[in-house]
């Protein structure tokens, strides 16, 4: 029996498919495993709507079968080690050797993703061409193992498809759903149903990563037709899912508005729409109407802001693909369809940077200025160090992890005949998450007052007091000026520190070529950063949370949201572009006269982003003391919405410690 065979007989058909040929390329193997993972894999049960698959991902009921290797949509593939050696240790011990191949992301810096890859499919290619489209052009391509390793997918997909169509016809679905799924994704769609079909099934053979820009791709099919219950269904596959994301406008449609309606009262996707200064009225109505449902939906994007960046930055981009402009996972800016973007890549602990330095050098500096340069040369050091790090797992994922159905899904790898991980897709870059910068501003300036101007304290008195929280230290370092208030001084700090951290990201350029770009989107990660930093000035105890977001500490921003989100504006978004959240939680019977002026000054003044949560102080307390009574009940957290329930206590806490505005 061959070592493929015994891996079948154990039930492990992604792992017999990968070591099922011998003397291939490992995109050729990987496209065969999951070409038989598709033929084997245990199917949904079908739930009565009008989409299917539906549910929970495939990868869901081979975990509860402790499958050991399947598909995975960002790292290629997951592995369950131990698991796999007792059903085959030759195999088990293979794979671990090639897995090992791939360099690990190990820093001190736990904040975002380890060499993450949300990302985008080309939904409106896939839909205008059909797969039937994609295998011509497969077909056309010059023989070798690249071709192979596409028409070897593609029959997997296909296998799926038609298992979906018995098992539907076993289930007595609704003969239109069976009709159309007959019918697509091979070819193109027909009409509007048939289109969300073709999208549910593509986004299921993706692995429920994100979900694309519905408004734009779906309007060619699109007959006027009120299209709100089957969004919605589609959405429910995402939320199940833990799915991500998906833009709407700059175009704005009658697609546009069911979105946000399909949107109301759920937690995923996350939706980001693109605001323009003209965006109609019947739109702002839309969104007023989702918030007040506490779903935290849309989130709004500066889409002219946005485009005047990435247009500088990325000057050789041309203006087509700018309109496929979308932000993938927790809101990390992409091309739909046309790019690899690492999101979240890794991260930066700027908080942890600032602690060890403190209690370093804070005693050998004699002025404030010595000070903050060697902080800042500090970071620019470990920023490098990251980029490093990360640069080495790029190039050897680009050597030995493929991604099969990227490579198919995402241009221009057919044309390459590359991997999506090894140079295949149009445009490339990396964001890497910057964390607890808020909190090192307002550190510097408590230190900046108490130590070097007022000489209140010696740097060893200084550090004594913060960590022992003394009172009189902590109401004196409470009365310096701080971040998110307006206040000229410490914002022109802030500014100062924020310039110097993105511009340290020029040092590398990101493997195979593009450039890393720094954002800022802490999701839930802000409470596992500040774990390993000790207490620091601005008032934080030792190992809390760090701030959630671009926006002020919790219970700084005393002198309203126009304050704040002036101190916000100030900030150097040049660089950003991937993406600054901030958060802000807002009465519900304000929205309608309040929200679009206050966003319209802040995207004027320069502002990127802001999410909206509309949930009342009592409502979370009432959710913390009676959570069976508050199950949907969801925040805009990090860059998404979600449960509160599903939160940890600590994270429940820096929800409610948000001023209500």
């Amino acid at each position: 029996m061959t070592l493929s065979d015994r891996l079948f007989s154990v039930g492990e058909p992604y792992a017999a498919g990968f070591f099922e040929f011998e003397g291939h390329s490992l995109l050729y193997n990987f496209a065969n495993a999951h070409r038989r993972f598709l033929e084997q894999a245990v199917l949904a049960p079908y739930d009565g709507g009008r989409l299917y698959p539906c549910g929970p991902n495939i990868r869901y009921y081979h975990e509860n079968a402790n499958m050991a290797v399947m598909p995975e949509f960002s790292y290629t593939y997951s592995f369950n080690h131990p698991h796999l050696q007792k059903k085959c240790p030759e195999a088990a011990e293979a794979l671990l050797s090639l897995h090992q191949k791939v360099a690990p992301i190990q820093t001190p810096h736990t904040v975002g993703g380890a060499g993450y890859t949300h990302g985008f499919v080309n939904y409106k290619r896939i839909l205008a061409e059909g797969l039937s489209g994609y295998r011509a052009r497969v077909t056309a391509l010059s023989d070798g193992d690249f071709k192979e390793a596409m028409l070897l997918l593609l029959d997997g997909i296909e296998a799926y498809r038609k298992r979906c169509v018995v098992l539907l016809r076993e289930s007595n679905a609704d003969t239109a759903l069976i009709d159309a799924l007959e019918y697509v994704p091979e070819h193109s769609p027909r009409n509007i149903y048939e289109a969300l079909v073709a999208w549910n099934f593509i986004y299921y053979i993706d692995g429920c990563d994100d979900i694309g820009a519905l408004d734009r791709n779906l309007l060619p099919y699109y007959n006027g037709e009120d299209i709100v219950d089957l969004i919605h269904e589609l959405f429910l596959h995402v939320n199940v899912n833990n799915g991500w994301s998906g833009p709407l406008g700059p175009e704005y449609n009658e697609i546009t508005r069911q979105c946000i309606r399909a949107i109301q009262g759920c937690r995923r996707p996350n939706l980001q729409l693109l605001v323009k200064p003209d965006m109609p009225d019947e739109i702002w109505d839309e969104i007023y109407a989702s918030l007040a449902t506490s779903c935290g939906q849309p989130a709004l994007y500066n889409y002219n802001r946005y485009m005047t960046m990435l247009k500088s930055l990325m000057p050789e981009v041309p203006d087509e693909d700018w309109s496929r402009l979308s932000f993938g996972g927790c809101t990390e800016t992409m091309l739909e369809g046309i790019s690899n973007v690492g999101s979240d890549d890794a991260g930066i602990n700027t908080a942890l940077i600032f602690d060890c330095y403190l209690r370093a050098h804070l005693a050998d500096c004699t002025d404030f200025d010595s000070f903050y340069h060697g902080l800042v040369s500090q970071i620019r050091l470990e920023i490098a160090e990251v980029m490093d790090i990360l640069n080495e797992y790029r190039r050897t994922r680009a050597l030995y992890r493929p991604q099969p159905v990227r490579t198919l899904f995402v241009d221009d790898c057919i044309d390459r005949q590359r991997d999506f991980n090894d140079d295949g897709a149009r445009w490339y870059w990396s964001v890497i998450n910057v964390a607890g910068l808020i909190n090192v501003i307002d550190s510097l300036s408590v230190i900046r007052a108490l130590v070097y101007e007022e000489k209140r304290y010696t740097a060893e008195q200084f550090i004594e007091k913060m960590d022992s929280r003394d009172p009189d230290f902590l109401a004196e370092a409470r009365a310096c000026p701080c971040y998110g208030v307006d206040d000229d001084r410490a914002d022109l700090l802030g500014t100062s520190l924020a310039k110097e951290i993105f511009d340290a990201f020029d040092q590398r350029t990101c493997y195979p070529r593009g450039k890393f770009y720094p954002v800022s989107n802490q999701f839930v990660t802000y409470a596992d950063a500040g774990i390993p930093v000790a207490a620091t000035p601005d008032g934080r105890c030792c190992s809390a949370p760090l701030c959630d977001s671009i926006g002020a500490i919790h219970g700084n921003d005393t002198k309203g949201p126009t304050a704040l989100l002036n101190s916000v504006s100030k900030l150097p978004f040049d660089r950003v572009i991937g993406t600054p959240i901030m958060n802000l939680r807002m009465k519900k019977e304000h929205l309608d006269s309040l929200l679009k002026p206050l966003v319209s000054v802040f995207f004027e003044r320069g502002g990127m982003q802001l999410q909206i949560s509309c949930i009342s102080r009592e409502d979370i307390l009432d959710a913390m003391e009676h959570p069976e009574n508050h199950r949907n009940l969801i925040v805009r957290i990090g860059g998404y919405s979600e449960y509160f329930n599903s939160l940890s206590p600590t994270l429940k806490q820096t929800v409610l410690e948000r001023t209500e505005y």
